[in-house]
């Protein structure tokens, strides 16, 4: 073996000493004060609301650009940290965005000792204690399967086809575990679960709700410069319905479409690559 090859070994070794040790690290309790101290960003205030909140089933209706998926893996990273053998679950309409919060935690990791998370996949990072986050694909079969859920994530759970079969396939997971569910999205249709966690005080009176419209994130109070969106709302004077789902994170239907939300968001395979407008495809 190379001096170079010992060297990395022994790094290796001198590593995992320090994965044992740092078993006993006591990482802050207050998610704020980790994003602070760790992290070295101070989050907004409705981001602060969704970190501290305590609640076993969250719902989060916020706009784009708004700062959701930084917040959400902050919490899923602190999560896994202070407690052992922690299982996150994220879902998504395709894999490919429920790798997206996976590589948000990513790149967290370089701000932290190197010990917590020595190897991170694309779809799966594991930790010194234990914990781990996986990133599943949108298939009830699969996550039928899965024991011991401690946090189970749902992204864009507004577009996830089939999202009630889903749904109640993977909350089951929790049974075990009395763990905690959060999911969220832009608005899209009327019929899905999203929106009946959002409305429905009858079957989802214990979801804690939180709402940012792209008003609660203008600088200096969050990421979005008013600027431009002042000019993308004019670009959508035309169709004000798309606006008011993407950055006024409320839910509305185009009353002069032929056809429904919940129709369109059914036809919709998120695993394809669309072509789009314009593009011109050459034959062999």
């Amino acid at each position: 073996m190379s001096f170079k090859g010992r060297l990395r070994r022994l790094d290796d070794k001198l590593e995992r000493v320090k994965a044992v040790r740092g078993r006993t690290k006591e990482w802050p309790a207050d998610p704020v004060e980790f994003c602070v101290q760790y992290l070295g960003f101070n989050p907004t205030v409705y981001q602060e609301k969704l970190l501290r909140d305590p609640a076993q089933f969250i719902v989060a209706r916020w706009s784009r650009q708004s700062g959701k998926t930084h917040c959400v893996a902050v919490l899923l990273l602190l999560s896994c940290l202070r407690n052992r053998g922690f299982n996150v679950l994220v879902l998504a309409p395709a894999v490919r965005q429920s790798k997206i919060i996976i590589r948000k935690i990513t790149n967290f990791l370089p701000k932290l000792p190197k010990y917590v998370a020595l190897k991170p996949l694309k779809t799966k990072i594991e930790f010194y204690n234990g914990s781990r986050i996986q990133a599943f694909p949108n298939s009830p079969e699969t996550i039928r399967g899965e024991p011991g859920v401690n946090l189970l994530y749902a992204d864009e759970f507004s577009y996830i086809k089939d999202d009630k079969e889903l749904y109640e396939a993977a909350i089951f997971s929790l049974a075990t575990t009395n763990g905690r569910f959060l999911a969220t999205s832009t608005p899209g249709s009327r019929e899905s679960m999203f929106y009946a966690m959002c409305t429905d005080d009858v079957n989802f009176f214990d979801f804690s709700r939180h709402h940012v419209s792209y008003l609660d994130a203008l600088e200096p109070n969050g990421p979005l410069k008013l600027e431009i969106l002042e000019k993308l709302k004019r670009q959508f004077a035309t169709d004000p319905w798309r606006w008011r789902r993407e950055m006024e994170a409320e839910f509305a239907d185009d009353e002069d479409s032929w056809f429904s939300m919940a129709l369109i968001t059914r036809c919709v395979d998120q695993n394809l690559e669309y072509i789009r407008e314009g593009t011109i495809l050459t034959g062999r």
